[in-house]
């Protein structure tokens, strides 16, 4: 029995690795167009890629039981009040529920961004984001200018945003 479970972790652990070096868990980045998404907001407004089409879009996947997330989310506020009145849509993706966390989370957290449940998983999946959180940052044409696997910080994150809006 014991030898069975070793050789069940030991083959999934060559395929995992192999899945790596052959790019299968690479998902699109820097230089990528960016797939194409239509998500509902629970306040009936919708998101979508093409609606942001001419903007910069901050992508931004989360989720309610990500401790790093929550931790996160006064950034998020942070850069949404600064930007979005320069041409910069934020677009945050929840990616644990349908929603029914978000209400009592945004009244006690106190944001004010937009939040889109993908309870399905289908806009991960194309992006390919396997943890959270993780932050796209794509430019007007809908190519991917930047890829962040991991919480991001105000200072850091506004000079990329900063950059890539003085070369629109």
């Amino acid at each position: 029995m014991k030898t069975r479970y070793l050789i069940v972790i030991l083959i999934a652990g060559i395929i995992i690795a192999v899945m790596s070096a052959i790019g299968l868990f690479k998902g699109p980045g820097k230089g990528d167009a960016a797939p194409a998404f239509v998500l509902s907001g629970l306040s009936g407004s919708e998101a979508s890629l093409e609606k942001e089409r001419g903007k910069l879009v901050v992508l931004h996947f989360w989720a309610t039981w990500c401790g790093t997330c929550l931790s996160e989310l006064p950034v998020i506020e942070k850069l949404y009040n600064e930007f979005h009145d320069k041409g910069v849509a934020v677009v945050t993706v929840l990616v644990d529920d349908n929603g029914a966390m978000l209400a009592p989370l945004k009244e006690r957290m106190n944001f004010t961004y937009p939040v889109y449940p993908d309870p399905d998983g289908l806009v991960a999946d194309s992006y390919q984001v396997w943890g959270v959180p993780e932050t796209f940052i794509i430019g007007p044409d809908g190519v991917i200018l930047d890829r962040t696997r991991s919480a991001v910080d105000y200072p850091s994150f506004k000079k990329k945003l900063e950059g890539h809006l003085s070369k629109k």
